[in-house]
């Protein structure tokens, strides 16, 4: 566990954010409400290796990133783009390297706390190095109403339980802990959302930003 000498505190919010929607924004703000960041980081990914091609841009994806957090007023944001960076250079990308690279500009008296999805728990066994990001990062899910770590390959489940700490605790320690937030109702497949509003679907339209989605229609993405 990192030592709980942590005097700022990060929240780290990483996707493809092909596009940033409601449930992005409610995750930020579940965890943000959990553990009273100093700042929030947003590290829209290059070409996630787990994943299609992407329709958006990466402009187009920082530009609906910017739109879609501009009212921010939990704590400063920054958007940070170094995974985009390395991918213009043609440079793999994973989660672990990019949680190194901060830990390495900011050293050991930062609580780094890495925000996931259910669904992302739910496939983290699968992630380059899993078991390394504790060392560098604590791990935070918001979950839905109803979530269980069952969902979690089993040697993720037994890390995660060892690992629990309290949103206070996750504040002062560096890194090696785990929280969960168990309250986050908001649940959007990005994949039905990119479907729904090349169909024009109202109800799909209802789950992007009012800002964002003006982007995506004048910039015709979807």
């Amino acid at each position: 566990m990192g030592v709980n000498t942590a005097t700022r505190c990060i929240l780290v919010l990483g996707g493809s954010f092909d596009p940033v929607h409601a449930g992005h924004v409610a995750l930020a703000r579940s965890l943000a409400n959990m553990l009273r960041p100093d700042e929030l980081r947003i590290i829209p990914a290059g070409q996630p290796w787990q994943k299609n091609a992407l329709t958006a841009t990466s402009e187009q994806r920082v530009s609906m990133l910017k739109l879609a957090f501009e009212n921010w007023a939990d704590c400063p944001v920054c958007i940070d783009e170094q995974e985009i960076q390395k991918n213009r250079q043609r440079q793999p990308t994973y989660t672990i390297d990019t949680l190194r690279a901060l830990r390495s500009t900011w050293g050991d008296k930062v609580s780094i706390c890495f925000a996931m999805g259910a669904d992302q728990l739910q496939n983290l066994h699968t992630w380059h190095e899993w078991r390394s990001l504790f060392e560098v990062a604590n791990l935070c899910v918001a979950a839905r109403p109803g979530f269980s770590l069952d969902i979690a390959a089993p040697a993720v489940a037994a890390e995660w339980q060892r690992r629990a700490v309290t949103p206070d605790v996750m504040r002062r320690q560096a890194y090696g802990g785990t929280c969960t937030e168990p309250e986050l109702a908001v649940d959007v497949s990005a994949t039905q959302l990119r479907t729904g509003l090349k169909q024009h679907n109202p109800t799909m339209r209802l789950l992007v930003p009012h800002k964002v989605l003006d982007y995506i229609q004048q910039h015709s993405i979807y």
